[in-house]
Protein backbone atom coordinates (compact mmCIF):
# COMPACT_ATOMS: atom_id res chain seq x y z
CA UNK A 1 0.00 0.00 0.00
CA UNK A 2 1.11 3.47 -0.95
CA UNK A 3 2.31 5.81 1.77
CA UNK A 4 0.15 8.86 2.87
CA UNK A 5 2.01 11.94 2.90
CA UNK A 6 1.89 13.04 6.56
CA UNK A 7 0.61 16.38 4.95
CA UNK A 8 -2.35 14.41 4.09
CA UNK A 9 -2.26 12.94 6.99
CA UNK A 10 -2.17 15.80 9.13
CA UNK A 11 -4.93 17.39 7.17
CA UNK A 12 -7.94 14.70 7.50
CA UNK A 13 -6.91 14.74 11.11
CA UNK A 14 -7.80 17.94 11.24
CA UNK A 15 -10.60 17.84 8.97
CA UNK A 16 -12.23 15.09 11.32
CA UNK A 17 -11.55 17.65 14.08
CA UNK A 18 -13.50 20.54 13.34
CA UNK A 19 -15.89 17.69 12.38
CA UNK A 20 -15.84 16.44 15.85
CA UNK A 21 -16.36 20.27 16.88
CA UNK A 22 -18.89 21.18 14.74
CA UNK A 23 -21.43 17.84 15.51
CA UNK A 24 -20.59 18.46 19.08
CA UNK A 25 -21.71 22.31 18.76
CA UNK A 26 -25.20 20.99 16.89
CA UNK A 27 -25.63 18.61 19.70
CA UNK A 28 -25.12 21.51 22.42
CA UNK A 29 -27.22 24.22 20.38
CA UNK A 30 -29.85 20.96 20.28
CA UNK A 31 -29.65 20.50 24.02
CA UNK A 32 -29.92 24.16 24.58
CA UNK A 33 -32.94 24.51 22.42
CA UNK A 34 -34.25 21.40 23.67
CA UNK A 35 -34.20 22.51 27.57
CA UNK A 36 -35.51 26.05 26.68
CA UNK A 37 -38.58 24.42 25.44
CA UNK A 38 -39.18 22.27 28.03
CA UNK A 39 -38.76 25.58 30.37
CA UNK A 40 -41.35 27.13 27.80
CA UNK A 41 -43.63 24.19 28.83
CA UNK A 42 -43.71 24.13 32.15
CA UNK A 43 -46.71 25.11 33.36
CA UNK A 44 -46.39 28.25 35.70
CA UNK A 45 -47.38 29.02 39.48
CA UNK A 46 -50.58 30.20 39.32
CA UNK A 47 -52.72 29.16 35.89
CA UNK A 48 -55.70 31.47 34.82
CA UNK A 49 -58.21 31.39 32.68
CA UNK A 50 -61.08 33.50 32.75
CA UNK A 51 -64.45 31.68 34.44
CA UNK A 52 -62.34 30.12 35.60
CA UNK A 53 -59.72 29.55 38.68
CA UNK A 54 -56.36 31.46 39.99
CA UNK A 55 -54.53 29.10 42.01
CA UNK A 56 -51.19 29.25 44.37
CA UNK A 57 -50.92 27.06 46.90
CA UNK A 58 -53.99 27.26 48.60
CA UNK A 59 -55.17 30.60 46.97
CA UNK A 60 -58.44 30.17 45.13
CA UNK A 61 -60.28 32.80 43.24
CA UNK A 62 -63.03 32.63 40.62
CA UNK A 63 -63.73 35.11 38.02
CA UNK A 64 -66.03 35.81 35.99
CA UNK A 65 -65.25 37.28 32.37
CA UNK A 66 -67.98 40.43 32.42
CA UNK A 67 -69.42 42.30 35.99
CA UNK A 68 -73.02 42.36 35.12
CA UNK A 69 -74.88 45.70 35.60
CA UNK A 70 -77.94 45.58 38.07
CA UNK A 71 -81.38 46.60 37.25
CA UNK A 72 -80.63 50.49 38.59
CA UNK A 73 -84.10 51.53 40.23
CA UNK A 74 -84.89 54.54 42.19
CA UNK A 75 -84.74 55.40 46.31
CA UNK A 76 -88.19 55.51 47.94
CA UNK A 77 -87.82 59.08 50.18
CA UNK A 78 -90.90 57.87 52.24
CA UNK A 79 -88.28 56.51 54.73
CA UNK A 80 -86.78 59.97 55.19
CA UNK A 81 -89.65 62.01 55.23
CA UNK A 82 -89.60 61.23 59.05
CA UNK A 83 -86.67 62.85 59.84
CA UNK A 84 -86.85 65.46 56.70
CA UNK A 85 -90.80 66.59 56.30
CA UNK A 86 -89.72 69.05 53.80
CA UNK A 87 -88.20 65.89 51.36
CA UNK A 88 -91.88 65.23 50.74
CA UNK A 89 -93.25 64.75 46.93
CA UNK A 90 -90.01 66.21 46.13
CA UNK A 91 -87.95 63.74 43.12
CA UNK A 92 -84.97 61.54 44.47
CA UNK A 93 -83.23 62.95 41.82
CA UNK A 94 -83.33 66.49 42.58
CA UNK A 95 -82.58 65.63 46.14
CA UNK A 96 -79.38 64.19 44.98
CA UNK A 97 -78.44 67.36 42.49
CA UNK A 98 -79.46 69.57 45.88
CA UNK A 99 -76.84 67.33 48.23
CA UNK A 100 -74.02 68.02 45.24
CA UNK A 101 -73.90 71.45 47.06
CA UNK A 102 -73.22 70.34 50.81
CA UNK A 103 -70.77 67.28 49.63
CA UNK A 104 -67.39 69.22 50.79
CA UNK A 105 -68.94 70.21 54.08
CA UNK A 106 -70.33 66.91 54.37
CA UNK A 107 -66.75 65.29 52.80
CA UNK A 108 -64.84 67.33 55.99
CA UNK A 109 -67.33 67.03 58.27
CA UNK A 110 -66.87 62.85 58.26
CA UNK A 111 -62.72 63.27 58.09
CA UNK A 112 -62.98 65.94 61.35
CA UNK A 113 -64.93 63.02 63.22
CA UNK A 114 -63.47 61.88 66.41
CA UNK A 115 -65.04 58.90 68.58
CA UNK A 116 -64.68 57.29 71.78
CA UNK A 117 -65.37 53.70 72.18
CA UNK A 118 -65.04 52.17 75.86
CA UNK A 119 -66.67 48.76 75.38
CA UNK A 120 -65.35 45.49 74.07
CA UNK A 121 -69.10 45.21 72.72
CA UNK A 122 -70.23 46.98 69.81
CA UNK A 123 -72.78 49.54 71.70
CA UNK A 124 -75.88 50.99 70.00
CA UNK A 125 -74.37 54.43 70.03
CA UNK A 126 -71.57 56.27 69.69
CA UNK A 127 -70.78 59.59 71.33
CA UNK A 128 -69.08 61.88 68.29
CA UNK A 129 -66.98 64.50 69.92
CA UNK A 130 -68.21 67.83 67.93
CA UNK A 131 -65.78 70.73 66.71
CA UNK A 132 -66.14 73.47 64.07
CA UNK A 133 -65.86 71.11 61.32
CA UNK A 134 -68.19 68.53 62.50
CA UNK A 135 -70.96 70.68 63.73
CA UNK A 136 -71.35 72.34 60.04
CA UNK A 137 -72.30 68.93 58.73
CA UNK A 138 -72.77 66.28 61.85
CA UNK A 139 -73.25 62.85 60.62
CA UNK A 140 -76.23 61.33 61.40
CA UNK A 141 -75.53 57.75 62.11
CA UNK A 142 -72.40 55.04 62.47
CA UNK A 143 -72.36 52.19 60.23
CA UNK A 144 -70.55 48.99 61.34
CA UNK A 145 -69.05 47.53 58.37
CA UNK A 146 -68.54 43.94 58.73
CA UNK A 147 -68.27 40.29 57.08
CA UNK A 148 -70.26 37.19 58.49
CA UNK A 149 -67.80 34.64 56.86
CA UNK A 150 -67.12 31.91 59.78
CA UNK A 151 -64.28 32.45 61.78
CA UNK A 152 -61.16 30.58 62.86
CA UNK A 153 -61.22 29.69 66.42
CA UNK A 154 -59.98 32.09 68.90
CA UNK A 155 -60.18 35.01 65.91
CA UNK A 156 -62.59 38.00 66.83
CA UNK A 157 -64.41 39.60 64.08
CA UNK A 158 -63.72 42.79 62.82
CA UNK A 159 -66.04 45.72 62.33
CA UNK A 160 -65.12 49.13 60.77
CA UNK A 161 -66.57 51.86 62.15
CA UNK A 162 -67.92 54.61 58.99
CA UNK A 163 -70.06 57.82 60.40
CA UNK A 164 -72.40 58.77 57.12
CA UNK A 165 -75.40 61.13 56.66
CA UNK A 166 -78.52 59.29 56.37
CA UNK A 167 -79.29 61.75 53.29
CA UNK A 168 -76.56 60.95 51.22
CA UNK A 169 -77.30 56.67 51.62
CA UNK A 170 -80.85 57.14 51.46
CA UNK A 171 -81.04 58.82 48.04
CA UNK A 172 -78.04 56.53 46.72
CA UNK A 173 -79.31 53.15 47.98
CA UNK A 174 -82.40 51.36 47.15
CA UNK A 175 -81.25 48.31 49.73
CA UNK A 176 -80.13 49.99 52.97
CA UNK A 177 -81.17 48.62 56.18
CA UNK A 178 -83.65 50.41 58.52
CA UNK A 179 -82.15 53.57 59.82
CA UNK A 180 -83.38 54.23 63.41
CA UNK A 181 -83.94 58.14 64.22
CA UNK A 182 -81.02 60.10 64.68
CA UNK A 183 -80.88 62.79 67.42
CA UNK A 184 -80.14 66.58 66.80
CA UNK A 185 -76.85 67.93 68.02
CA UNK A 186 -77.89 68.26 72.08
CA UNK A 187 -74.54 69.49 72.97
CA UNK A 188 -71.58 71.86 71.41
CA UNK A 189 -68.99 69.24 72.54
CA UNK A 190 -70.65 66.17 71.74
CA UNK A 191 -73.16 63.84 70.16
CA UNK A 192 -74.80 60.96 69.95
CA UNK A 193 -75.63 58.66 67.33
CA UNK A 194 -76.84 55.16 66.32
CA UNK A 195 -74.67 52.63 65.46
CA UNK A 196 -76.00 50.84 62.21
CA UNK A 197 -74.50 46.87 61.76
CA UNK A 198 -74.10 46.67 58.01
CA UNK A 199 -72.76 42.91 56.84
CA UNK A 200 -71.40 43.23 53.40
CA UNK A 201 -69.85 40.77 51.30
CA UNK A 202 -66.48 42.64 50.57
CA UNK A 203 -65.92 45.21 54.28
CA UNK A 204 -62.51 46.27 53.00
CA UNK A 205 -63.32 47.64 49.81
CA UNK A 206 -66.32 49.97 51.43
CA UNK A 207 -63.72 52.77 51.75
CA UNK A 208 -64.36 53.23 48.01
CA UNK A 209 -67.83 53.41 48.21
CA UNK A 210 -68.58 55.32 50.71
CA UNK A 211 -65.76 58.35 48.96
CA UNK A 212 -67.64 57.92 45.87
CA UNK A 213 -70.87 58.92 46.93
CA UNK A 214 -69.29 61.98 48.93
CA UNK A 215 -67.23 63.03 46.43
CA UNK A 216 -69.03 61.62 43.24
CA UNK A 217 -66.13 62.01 41.04
CA UNK A 218 -65.73 59.07 38.94
CA UNK A 219 -62.34 59.98 37.75
CA UNK A 220 -61.04 59.73 41.47
CA UNK A 221 -62.38 56.78 41.75
CA UNK A 222 -61.23 55.36 38.39
CA UNK A 223 -57.96 56.33 39.13
CA UNK A 224 -57.76 54.17 42.59
CA UNK A 225 -59.10 51.01 40.85
CA UNK A 226 -55.96 51.05 37.97
CA UNK A 227 -54.42 47.71 38.14
CA UNK A 228 -50.65 47.67 38.76
CA UNK A 229 -48.04 47.39 35.77
CA UNK A 230 -47.42 43.67 37.27
CA UNK A 231 -46.83 40.91 35.07
CA UNK A 232 -47.80 38.24 38.27
CA UNK A 233 -51.01 37.25 37.89
CA UNK A 234 -51.95 36.81 41.55
CA UNK A 235 -50.89 40.51 41.94
CA UNK A 236 -53.70 41.31 39.17
CA UNK A 237 -56.01 38.25 40.49
CA UNK A 238 -55.95 40.47 43.73
CA UNK A 239 -56.71 43.28 42.34
CA UNK A 240 -59.62 42.26 40.40
CA UNK A 241 -60.98 41.03 44.02
CA UNK A 242 -60.99 44.48 44.68
CA UNK A 243 -62.83 45.41 42.05
CA UNK A 244 -65.05 42.27 42.53
CA UNK A 245 -65.65 43.41 46.08
CA UNK A 246 -66.63 46.84 45.71
CA UNK A 247 -69.42 45.62 42.46
CA UNK A 248 -70.86 43.10 44.92
CA UNK A 249 -71.13 45.65 47.70
CA UNK A 250 -72.50 48.26 45.43
CA UNK A 251 -75.04 45.75 43.94
CA UNK A 252 -75.89 44.25 47.41
CA UNK A 253 -76.69 48.05 48.60
CA UNK A 254 -78.42 48.81 45.70
CA UNK A 255 -76.41 51.42 44.68
CA UNK A 256 -78.48 54.29 41.93
CA UNK A 257 -75.28 55.57 39.93
CA UNK A 258 -75.07 55.01 36.33
CA UNK A 259 -71.11 56.29 36.46
CA UNK A 260 -70.47 54.08 39.30
CA UNK A 261 -70.85 50.97 37.13
CA UNK A 262 -69.31 52.41 34.23
CA UNK A 263 -66.26 53.08 36.31
CA UNK A 264 -66.44 48.99 37.82
CA UNK A 265 -66.56 47.61 34.37
CA UNK A 266 -64.23 49.45 32.63
CA UNK A 267 -61.83 49.15 35.46
CA UNK A 268 -62.54 44.96 35.34
CA UNK A 269 -62.51 45.17 31.56
CA UNK A 270 -58.88 46.48 31.94
CA UNK A 271 -58.00 43.73 34.63
CA UNK A 272 -59.17 41.10 33.11
CA UNK A 273 -57.52 42.15 29.86
CA UNK A 274 -54.33 42.58 31.83
CA UNK A 275 -54.53 39.31 33.58
CA UNK A 276 -55.18 37.41 29.68
CA UNK A 277 -52.20 38.91 28.29
CA UNK A 278 -50.04 37.27 31.34
CA UNK A 279 -51.36 34.07 31.11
Amino acid sequence: MPSVPRSSQASRALRRSQSTRITATKFECAAQAHLLAQKRRIPLATKYNVNSNVTAASTKISLPRALSRPVLGEVETSSLVGAYPDLAGIPAEYIRERLALNRPKMRAALQAVEISISKSTLPTELDILMNEVVSFACPTHMFAVYNDAPLPLGHKRQISLFPIHDLVFGMHCTNLPTLPTSRPPSSSSHTTVPVVPLRLPSPETFSLLHAYLYTQQPATLLASLAHPCETDLLQLAAHANKIHGLWRNACLLGVVDAQLYDVIEASWESTIAAMQACS
